[in-house]
């Protein structure tokens, strides 16, 4: 399917939880189908993989969504597909019961709720645009917050940071909070403020 499906989640607990006083999304897809698609070329991309290869690819994502629609059990899915690639039952249950995962009426149903959506320049797991545009459609300016990080990964860590594994271990180790990207917590703990000043003021 193309990498892992990522978090749409923080929509749905808002939605759900009226009790919730504001929410911190932090890379968060909207649609599981179309993010594994983004995923999945943007992976090929940077591995330097061909056209050829792209569209192969694609045409083993192709089978995998039918399977699905079908209920293929995980055995159907291993005589089809072959190379399970790290695949398991397990995996292939979970697969099933939320590929057409869908945060769009879990964002609708928010009522307004503060909102900070944390996007990065670097993000191969979701299509940060995809998510920005959604968010901007469906929440009211007055409740959404956008903060863009260019040089950050998916996980808002420094992509030249991630990209040593030499450095990224020894910042974890001896200064944990230099993991982030410039900005990411500090921006945090300002919308949190803004929110708590908000309701102090009514």
């Amino acid at each position: 399917m193309g990498g892992e499906p990522g978090r749409l989640g923080p929509a749905k607990a808002a939605a759900r939880d009226g009790r919730l006083q504001f929410v911190i999304a932090i890379s968060p897809a909207v649609n599981w189908l179309r993010q594994g698609r983004y995923n999945l070329l943007a992976e090929l991309d940077r591995d330097g993989a061909s056209e050829q290869e792209k569209q192969a690819a694609l045409r083993r994502r192709e089978t995998v969504l039918g399977l699905l629609e079908r209920g293929a059990a995980f055995t159907q899915y291993r005589a089809a597909i072959g190379d399970a690639d790290g695949m398991t039952a397990a995996r292939w249950g979970f697969i099933t019961r939320n590929y057409r995962a869908d945060a769009t009426a879990d964002l609708a149903a928010m009522r307004g709720t503060p909102l900070l959506l944390v996007l990065a320049g670097h993000d191969i797991n979701v299509d940060v645009a995809d998510t920005e545009a959604v968010y901007r459609r469906i929440l009211p300016p007055t409740s959404l917050t956008v903060t863009h990080y260019p040089r950050a990964t998916h996980s808002l860590v420094d992509h030249d940071l991630e990209s040593s594994a030499w450095r990224l271990t020894v910042t974890a180790i001896a200064a944990p909070r230099r993991l982030y990207t410039d900005g990411f917590l500090a921006d945090q703990a300002r919308f949190v403020q803004r929110v708590d000043s908000s309701r102090e003021e009514r």
